[in-house]
């Protein structure tokens, strides 16, 4: 599926790449106007994410948006053609803390238990979800039915479920319906627990074995 923030692009849910500015060196009026650009993207997709988080993608309109950060309409349309590419951007940028999460312990795996790496992938992504709000709207819109999110919360439960069954067949998870529900709870528990901070308000805490995290509203 192309990427409505590149559709000459052939990716799904909004992976991108900075391509080479040839001929512009650092410090001419081009590189100055293309931090400017960079600047105004990061800072729409934030203001979009802090709305997405707390008041629902639903209950967020592009005028909400444009409000909170200020820029003309002309500058939000400049960098994204509707309210949904930003919210698959927002998906994009989940997937590849996802990635990072999945790769960055699969590096460390060797000598380890299925437990401690599930352990490692669930820390990092809580520390991502509580320091970033773009990453935590990320990931509450895996689950926004109303939006083509490229079965991004499937992508994360399917990772997860890898390392699960992988422990099962080795003998270090007892072959049953707990183990083999085992990624889609805790994912699906993971989004829960952030889900039920922001509309309660309250800082949220949830637990795997020993390690304990809280994600702060």
């Amino acid at each position: 599926m192309n990427s409505p923030i590149d559709p000459a692009r052939p990716e799904s849910a909004a992976t991108t790449t900075t391509r080479p500015r040839i001929g512009r060196v650092s410090g001419s009026k081009n590189s100055a106007m293309q931090d400017r650009a960079v600047r105004t993207r990061e800072a729409i997709l934030t203001d979009a994410a802090q709305h997405f988080d707390v008041d629902g993608y639903g209950n967020t309109s592009i005028n909400t948006i444009l409000a909170a950060s200020h820029f003309a309409k002309g500058a939000f349309y400049y960098h994204f053609p509707s309210k949904e590419a930003i919210a698959q951007q927002l998906i994009g940028d989940w997937n590849l803390a996802v990635d990072e999460a999945i790769n960055d312990t699969a590096v460390d795996a060797a000598g380890k238990t299925a437990f401690d790496r599930l352990t490692g992938i669930f820390s990092f992504l809580a520390r991502k979800i509580t320091d970033d709000v773009t990453l935590r709207a990320g990931m509450k819109l895996t689950l926004e039915a109303s939006i083509d999110n490229g079965a991004a919360f499937a992508r994360w439960v399917d990772a997860v479920s890898d390392i699960v069954e992988t422990a099962i067949t080795a003998g270090e998870y007892m072959d049953g319906p707990i183990a083999h529900r085992l990624a889609w709870n805790l994912c699906s528990g993971t989004v829960g627990a952030v889900q039920a901070a922001a509309t309660l308000r309250e800082d949220s805490t949830w637990r795997l074995g020993s390690r304990t995290w809280s994600v702060r509203t």
